[in-house]
Protein backbone atom coordinates (compact mmCIF):
# COMPACT_ATOMS: atom_id res chain seq x y z
CA UNK A 1 0.00 0.00 0.00
CA UNK A 2 1.48 3.24 -0.97
CA UNK A 3 1.48 6.88 0.42
CA UNK A 4 -1.54 8.13 -1.34
CA UNK A 5 -3.87 5.12 -0.43
CA UNK A 6 -2.68 5.07 3.19
CA UNK A 7 -3.94 9.02 3.33
CA UNK A 8 -7.10 7.97 1.49
CA UNK A 9 -8.29 5.05 4.24
CA UNK A 10 -7.17 7.79 7.18
CA UNK A 11 -9.32 10.53 5.50
CA UNK A 12 -12.38 8.14 4.63
CA UNK A 13 -11.89 7.03 8.45
CA UNK A 14 -11.52 10.44 9.73
CA UNK A 15 -15.02 11.37 7.76
CA UNK A 16 -16.31 7.88 9.00
CA UNK A 17 -15.95 9.92 12.65
CA UNK A 18 -17.46 12.87 11.69
CA UNK A 19 -20.15 11.45 10.06
CA UNK A 20 -20.82 8.99 13.47
CA UNK A 21 -20.62 12.52 15.30
CA UNK A 22 -23.63 14.03 13.52
CA UNK A 23 -25.76 10.89 14.49
CA UNK A 24 -24.72 11.77 18.11
CA UNK A 25 -25.60 15.44 17.87
CA UNK A 26 -29.14 14.46 16.04
CA UNK A 27 -29.87 12.56 18.81
CA UNK A 28 -30.14 15.35 21.27
CA UNK A 29 -31.87 17.56 18.62
CA UNK A 30 -34.76 14.77 18.46
CA UNK A 31 -33.88 13.75 14.92
CA UNK A 32 -34.75 10.05 15.33
CA UNK A 33 -31.36 7.82 14.17
CA UNK A 34 -31.74 4.93 12.33
CA UNK A 35 -31.15 1.63 14.58
CA UNK A 36 -27.34 0.72 12.58
CA UNK A 37 -26.13 4.51 14.23
CA UNK A 38 -27.09 3.39 17.45
CA UNK A 39 -24.20 3.47 19.78
CA UNK A 40 -21.54 0.83 19.74
CA UNK A 41 -17.62 -0.42 21.14
CA UNK A 42 -14.98 1.74 19.54
CA UNK A 43 -13.85 -0.81 17.74
CA UNK A 44 -17.34 -1.81 15.59
CA UNK A 45 -17.81 1.65 14.44
CA UNK A 46 -16.51 2.65 10.76
CA UNK A 47 -13.71 4.53 12.36
CA UNK A 48 -12.63 1.71 14.94
CA UNK A 49 -12.89 -1.04 12.00
CA UNK A 50 -10.29 1.37 10.33
CA UNK A 51 -7.75 2.32 13.05
CA UNK A 52 -7.83 -1.90 14.37
CA UNK A 53 -7.74 -3.22 10.91
CA UNK A 54 -5.86 -1.87 8.16
CA UNK A 55 -4.78 0.82 10.33
CA UNK A 56 -2.61 -1.28 12.65
CA UNK A 57 0.20 -0.59 10.07
CA UNK A 58 0.38 2.54 11.20
CA UNK A 59 1.15 1.61 15.02
CA UNK A 60 4.31 1.92 14.85
CA UNK A 61 4.36 5.64 14.51
CA UNK A 62 4.38 8.01 17.38
CA UNK A 63 1.09 9.63 16.10
CA UNK A 64 -0.85 6.52 15.98
CA UNK A 65 -0.95 5.62 19.83
CA UNK A 66 -2.88 9.15 20.59
CA UNK A 67 -5.42 8.58 18.70
CA UNK A 68 -6.84 5.03 21.15
CA UNK A 69 -7.99 6.72 24.21
CA UNK A 70 -10.10 9.90 22.92
CA UNK A 71 -11.85 7.56 20.09
CA UNK A 72 -12.50 5.32 23.16
CA UNK A 73 -14.16 7.81 25.32
CA UNK A 74 -16.30 9.41 22.26
CA UNK A 75 -17.93 6.18 22.58
CA UNK A 76 -18.23 5.87 26.27
CA UNK A 77 -19.88 9.18 26.32
CA UNK A 78 -21.99 8.27 23.19
CA UNK A 79 -23.74 5.42 25.13
CA UNK A 80 -24.23 7.54 28.32
CA UNK A 81 -26.01 9.82 26.17
CA UNK A 82 -28.28 7.24 24.20
CA UNK A 83 -28.47 5.62 27.46
CA UNK A 84 -30.30 8.99 28.87
CA UNK A 85 -32.18 9.75 26.06
CA UNK A 86 -34.01 6.53 25.53
CA UNK A 87 -32.89 4.47 28.64
CA UNK A 88 -35.32 2.58 30.59
CA UNK A 89 -36.56 4.97 33.12
CA UNK A 90 -35.11 3.70 37.10
CA UNK A 91 -36.38 5.79 39.19
CA UNK A 92 -37.82 4.22 42.29
CA UNK A 93 -41.00 3.54 42.82
CA UNK A 94 -42.07 6.16 45.27
CA UNK A 95 -40.23 8.76 42.76
CA UNK A 96 -42.69 7.57 39.93
CA UNK A 97 -45.49 7.75 42.19
CA UNK A 98 -44.96 11.49 43.51
CA UNK A 99 -41.92 12.55 41.19
CA UNK A 100 -42.63 15.03 37.59
CA UNK A 101 -42.18 12.82 34.59
CA UNK A 102 -41.31 16.05 32.48
CA UNK A 103 -39.09 17.57 35.32
CA UNK A 104 -37.18 13.96 34.79
CA UNK A 105 -36.93 14.41 30.94
CA UNK A 106 -35.42 17.81 31.15
CA UNK A 107 -33.11 17.11 33.40
CA UNK A 108 -32.30 14.00 31.53
CA UNK A 109 -32.16 16.52 27.99
CA UNK A 110 -29.96 18.91 30.27
CA UNK A 111 -27.41 15.88 31.08
CA UNK A 112 -27.05 15.05 27.74
CA UNK A 113 -26.44 18.41 26.45
CA UNK A 114 -23.60 18.66 29.26
CA UNK A 115 -22.31 15.11 27.97
CA UNK A 116 -23.05 16.38 24.19
CA UNK A 117 -20.39 19.26 24.86
CA UNK A 118 -18.11 16.82 26.28
CA UNK A 119 -18.58 14.58 23.54
CA UNK A 120 -17.60 17.55 21.03
CA UNK A 121 -14.47 18.59 22.95
CA UNK A 122 -12.93 14.79 22.68
CA UNK A 123 -14.09 14.97 18.93
CA UNK A 124 -11.95 17.75 18.79
CA UNK A 125 -8.92 16.48 20.41
CA UNK A 126 -9.42 13.20 17.98
CA UNK A 127 -9.60 15.28 14.84
CA UNK A 128 -6.11 17.00 15.88
CA UNK A 129 -4.65 13.73 16.35
CA UNK A 130 -5.50 12.10 13.18
CA UNK A 131 -4.42 15.35 12.06
CA UNK A 132 -0.80 14.65 13.09
CA UNK A 133 -0.68 11.37 11.94
CA UNK A 134 -1.65 12.41 8.81
CA UNK A 135 1.33 14.93 8.72
CA UNK A 136 3.37 12.13 10.05
CA UNK A 137 2.80 10.30 7.18
CA UNK A 138 2.84 12.85 4.77
CA UNK A 139 6.10 13.69 6.12
CA UNK A 140 7.05 10.25 5.41
CA UNK A 141 9.26 8.84 2.51
CA UNK A 142 8.06 6.29 0.11
CA UNK A 143 10.51 3.67 1.68
CA UNK A 144 9.55 4.54 4.91
CA UNK A 145 5.71 3.83 3.98
CA UNK A 146 6.97 0.57 2.17
CA UNK A 147 8.73 -0.86 5.64
CA UNK A 148 5.93 0.11 7.83
CA UNK A 149 4.65 -3.30 9.49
Amino acid sequence: MNKQEILTQLRSAKSAHIQWRSYAQALIAGIPVEQDHVPVIHTNCKFGKWYYGPGQRLASLSTYAAIDTPHEMLHQIYMKIFQLMFGEDDRSAFAKLFGSKSKLKQKQHEEAETLMRDLLGVSGTLIDAIGLLEDEIKGMSDDEITNLV
